[in-house]
This record gives C-alpha cells, structure tokens and sequence, in this order.
C-alpha cells in the first residue's frame, strides 16, 4: 500500500517536470527509472538513479522523498530519516514524505513523534488513507486503543480494499476483548487476501480465545503453510495442543520459537515451564536460567510461575 500512494505523487510531480521544458524532465525521467526499479526491488538501482536527479536539480522534493524510501526499504532509518527532511524542507505540502518520516520515527522508537507527523500529512491531505492507518498503528502502540481504531476505521471508509487496515482494526478489536468483531475484520482481510498468513495467525488467537480450539488450530496450521517462520503462531499453536494435552507436540513448537526468536526471554520461561510438567527437570532449568540471563526482571514472577507449577504436579494423583 505504500508505494502505491508514493507512485501516485512521484508520478504527478514527473509529468509537471516534463511539460516544463528538457532541464526538469531529466531529473523526472531519473526518477521514474528509480520508481520502476524498487517496484522490481533492484533497491540499489533505483538510489543511483535517485541520485542522478539529485544531481541534476538539488531542490526536487520528490527524489529526496524517494530516496529515503529506498534507504528505508534497505534498513537505512538514519539516512532516510535525514532524506523525508530535506524533502519536507524543500516542499512543506508534500503529505508522503511526513508519512514516510512517520513510519521512520515509529521505528525509532518515537511514537509521539510518529503520530506528530501523521497527523500533519492528514491536515494536508485528509483523503491518504495510508495515513489513517499509520497513526491508528501508533496510537495502539501506545495504548490508545480507541483512537487507534477511530483511525482504522476512517482509514478503511477511504479504502475499503486494505487486507491490512482490517487485520491491524483486528488486532486492535481483540485487545479491547472484541473477539467477534477481531474475527469478522480478520476475516475480510482474508477475503481480500487470501495469502494473509499474519491475518491466519491473528484469527487463530482471537478463535482461541472464544474456546474454539479447532478453528484455531485450523488458522494456526494454515498460517505457517503459508509463512512457516512466524514466531507468534507457533506460540498461539502450542497453547491450543497443551489445552488438549498434546504436549510433546506443544514442546516441538516451542523448539520452533526459540530457534526463530532466541532473544525471547519469555518462551525460554514458557518452554521451561512445560519441561517441568513432563518431568525433564535439568531441561527445565536451563531455559529458567536461560531467560533470566536475557531479562533478569523476570526472576520474582518466573518463581512464582514454577512454584505454582510445581504445586499443580505435586496435587496430581
């Protein structure tokens, strides 16, 4: 979705370039040739030729706002954070490059930031649904569940054909325990999708949290055929077998999440936590220790953990 709304301004700043004379449609034609390249993902290409317009008019918002979209794209948040500058200082009006400076400072870290600069590029253009949604992202992120989904919903009325706007309306839903409507948006992202793993996953918890553990599991498992590195499912996907007390299964994909995310202090906890029930002690206190190494503020709630466990075991006949 995103360099969607970029073609469509990038574009109408070329054609102005080209009807004004051969000086300024040089710097567009170079600028058209980079947006075909990271359509294609030739990132590095498209940088060069962004710096060739660059080059040709120092001033062209548009190539500095596209050039910090690939640096973006390639991990650079410092340079195309210093780039969506120099585009807005050179062009004020340019809604895209707050959008693009947002989603830079959301990164960072900088969520007042992040929202500061949404929030201007709807003032300049209320119709960018992208911008809707990115705040909605942001306000989420900082708790405000409300406003998050006000934005997703406005966002979705200016573009109802978003698989994602309704996935992160979903997410948002079922945090404010909106079970129902978290599947229902899911739903039409998968409608809309039907490649979504992330959307699969998402579906799966909320189905697990109405009890409906075969729906769930039915989400989870077509989730990971579709993408089978995502984290988060194989946690969701455990929690549905040790419900059914299929817990060597449950124990495989808690190998899966801490080989795809080995810094989670939290499944180290959780997969440890498990190993106690099957009676593999030594096992079990490796990945305690394991996780309190990564974050140690976890030790007074990991004891309780354990001691509840153990008194669970302990009453078993």
């Amino acid at each position: 979705m995103r360099y969607l709304w970029l073609w469509v301004i990038v574009f109408v700043l070329a054609e102005s370039a080209q009807t004004q004379g051969s000086s300024e449609a040089a710097p567009a034609s170079y600028l058209d040739r980079g947006n075909s390249w990271v359509t294609k993902g030739e990132l590095d290409r498209a940088i060069a030729d962004f710096n060739l317009a660059l080059q040709f008019d120092p001033r062209f918002a548009g190539a500095y706002h596209n050039h910090a979209v690939a640096l973006a794209k390639k991990g650079k948040c410092n340079a195309a954070l210093a780039d969506f500058d120099r585009a807005i200082q050179l062009d004020p009006r340019l809604a895209a490059a707050y959008v693009g400076r947002g989603e830079i400072r959301f990164r960072k870290g900088d969520l007042d930031g992040a929202i500061s600069d949404y929030t201007k590029a709807i003032e300049l253009d209320p119709g960018l649904a992208e911008a809707w949604n990115n705040r909605g992202i942001a306000r989420q992120e900082k708790g405000d569940l409300d406003g998050a989904l006000a934005d997703y919903g406005r966002s979705l009325q200016l573009n109802p054909k978003v698989a994602s706007t309704y996935n992160n309306r979903g997410n948002a839903r079922y945090l404010k325990r909106d079970f129902d409507g978290a599947i229902s948006d899911q739903t039409q992202a998968l409608t809309l999708n039907s490649g979504f793993a992330e959307a699969y996953g998402a579906r799966g918890v909320a189905r697990c949290a109405k009890g409906d553990r075969d729906g769930a599991l039915a989400d989870f498992n077509r989730a990971l055929v579709l993408q089978p590195n995502l984290a988060t499912v194989y946690l969701g996907r455990a929690l549905v077998f040790r419900e059914r007390g299929d817990l060597n299964q449950a124990l495989a994909d808690y190998d899966r999440v801490i080989v795809l995310e080995p810094r989670y202090a939290d499944g180290w906890a959780i997969r440890g936590l498990l190993k106690l029930r099957l009676g593999q002690e030594a096992g079990a206190q490796e990945d305690f220790d394991k996780c309190l190494r990564l974050k140690p503020a976890l030790k007074a709630s990991l004891e309780g953990l354990i001691r509840g466990e153990r008194l669970q075991l302990a009453a078993k006949p």
